[in-house]
């Protein structure tokens, strides 16, 4: 039995749609990432949510150079935190040739993956400046 979570399904929602949607307290203006259905900064239920730039910057990666399951033979693979340009900051596949890094300007390509599955993923910018 599953239970549908209204604040999740909101988010896949946005990323089927090709949005980075997330929730925003109207309490405390805190932008909740993960969403989820309360503030973790002052505990308000009363969320609305915003439509974000998509944009960001490498935090912190790594490389997968062994993929199991679903990712067998999609090696290599980067997965990062990515700092959102408003403030969160983001685990999720990045989609880059060659090897990234820290500070590398990144933006939200889609939220469906090759086999039509939601995935938040973001790709390098190629309209940022890039500082190295």
């Amino acid at each position: 039995m599953s239970v549908e979570d209204p604040v999740l399904t909101r988010f896949q929602e946005g990323l089927a749609a090709g949005r980075l949607d997330l929730p925003r307290c109207t309490g405390c203006a805190a932008l909740i990432w993960y969403p989820r259905a309360r503030c973790p900064h002052c505990m308000s239920e009363n969320l609305g949510w915003e439509a974000l730039s998509g944009t960001g910057t490498v935090y912190s990666y790594t490389v997968n150079r062994r993929g199991q399951g679903k990712y067998a033979g999609a090696d290599p693979f980067v997965i990062a935190y990515v700092q959102l340009t408003e403030g969160p900051r983001v685990l999720s596949h990045v989609d880059i040739e060659g090897t990234p890094w820290i500070g590398l300007p990144v933006r939200f390509v889609h939220g469906l993956d090759e086999d039509g599955e939601l995935q938040l993923r973001f790709e390098r910018d190629p309209h940022a400046k890039e500082i190295r």
